[in-house]
């Protein structure tokens, strides 16, 4: 296993909201992979990748001038075409200043921390929320079946579903607002300390290389930072 990581670094061209800088983001990606012809995007299945805001917003929750995203991915022609089709892009919001590449090879994962709020649809179609039902074992189990369906239509390989967290921590209480399409999204922010079994390793670094949650490529929802066994970490 591993993952491929652009920095994509830009020029902003006016300010924008932290709440709805993912959906420009977004945006961005989408109209990369479509002009680079990437057909793969269109299909109804999982996207499997996921990005970061721009950075640090400042004390009114704008980022002005400059931004920073990370976009990762498992799929190597994904971010080779997104790469190619961003390289000195520019529109009315957006100015391409550099992009830069690594590969992430597999290691155990000690510690998983989400810098997006993940966001979790339940059957029901409302976002997870602590006041709409407060229950972990639904939040648990969807983000469980989520995780073990970008594992298996990334490596076409099956894989068991089971919680791979000995210890997670929900690190906010009320949920962060994202917008998307005009509508709220409700998530939250987690502490993780996987499991050190196979099955959970292997799921860690899937939520890793494609967000924990559901909405990665919509808004960005679950992009983590993470440490390795070592004490090294990655952003």
């Amino acid at each position: 296993m591993e993952y491929y990581q652009l920095n994509i670094k830009t020029k902003l061209k006016a300010p924008i909201h932290f709440q709805k800088a993912p959906e420009v983001i977004s945006k961005l990606i989408s109209t990369a992979l479509i002009n680079s012809g990437y057909k793969s995007h269109n299909e109804k299945k999982p996207k499997n990748y996921v990005f970061s805001n721009l950075g640090k917003a400042n004390e009114k929750g704008y980022f002005e001038k400059h931004g920073q995203i990370f976009f990762r991915t498992f799929k190597k022609e994904m971010v080779k075409k997104v790469y190619d089709s961003l390289m000195f892009y520019e529109d009315n919001i957006f100015k391409i200043e550099n992009i830069g590449f690594k590969r992430v090879e597999y290691k155990p994962v000690k510690t998983i921390v989400t810098l997006n709020p993940v966001f979790v649809v339940l059957k029901s179609g409302i976002f997870w929320t602590f006041n709409k039902t407060g229950e972990m074992i639904s939040l648990f189990d969807a983000i469980a079946k989520n995780l073990v369906r970008k594992y298996e239509t990334s490596f076409d390989d099956k894989i068991e579903k089971k919680w791979f967290s000995e210890y997670v921590q929900v690190i906010n209480n009320k949920p962060f607002t994202y917008y998307y399409k005009g509508v709220k999204f409700f998530g939250y922010k987690f502490y993780i300390h996987p499991k050190d079994d196979e099955i959970s390793q292997k799921l860690a670094f899937t939520a890793i290389a494609t967000g924990l949650g559901h909405k990665n490529s919509s808004v960005g929802g679950g992009y983590c930072k993470w440490q390795d066994m070592s004490g090294k970490w990655y952003y």
